[in-house]
């Protein structure tokens, strides 16, 4: 249990250093930064689940991609909802629909053995719903002018909280099994 916990911290950590660089450089939330945002902090995640598969490269590279497509996603749903600018729900939404991306490539590419579908797939929408619900509750820690207001070791603590569950989720021991 500690790998996982180790995890979840070094990506709490490379949040807090990516909303110190999209703050420090001044970025605009447009696709194209935050497309690299998502890239550089879900691929940390896919180095996280890697690391504990022992697949390191290719958790990082579907970390990426999966980095990507959330960012992409979240701009879609935003504007399909209301334009551009931050919109807590389109997040919400695309940070779901990235765990359950992530429960995938980890459960059935990162994996040996491979992970049955069924419990692929509920971990993914276990990390998405609890998830999605930390998420929520952290958001004005980490996002929004009046994020600035905290210090960086509670945007930490607020990171760690807001990818713990998907990353536990993905990462546990427990198995899931079917009654046939």
């Amino acid at each position: 249990m500690l790998r996982p916990i180790l995890g979840v911290l070094f990506v709490a950590a490379v949040a807090t250093a990516g909303d110190h660089v999209w703050f420090a450089v001044g970025a605009r939330n447009e696709a194209t930064a935050g497309s690299m945002h998502g890239a550089a902090l879900l691929g940390a995640v896919g180095l996280v689940l890697g690391w504990l598969s022992g697949r390191v490269l290719a958790g990082l590279a579907t970390g990426i991609a999966a980095g990507v497509g959330g960012a992409l996603a979240y701009y879609a749903i935003a504007a399909a909802i209301g334009g551009p600018g931050m919109s807590l729900p389109a997040m919400v939404a695309a940070w779901a629909a990235v765990w359950i991306v992530m429960a995938i490539c980890d459960g059935r590419f990162l994996r040996s053995p491979v992970r049955p579908w069924g419990e692929t797939i509920l971990r993914g929408v276990t990390a998405a719903v609890v998830g999605g619900i930390a998420f929520y509750f952290m958001f004005p820690f980490f996002w929004g002018r009046e994020s600035r207001g905290y210090s960086d070791l509670v945007k930490l603590g607020a990171w760690a909280i807001a990818w713990a569950p998907g990353i536990l989720a993905l990462s546990s021991k427990f198995e899931v099994r079917s009654s046939k």
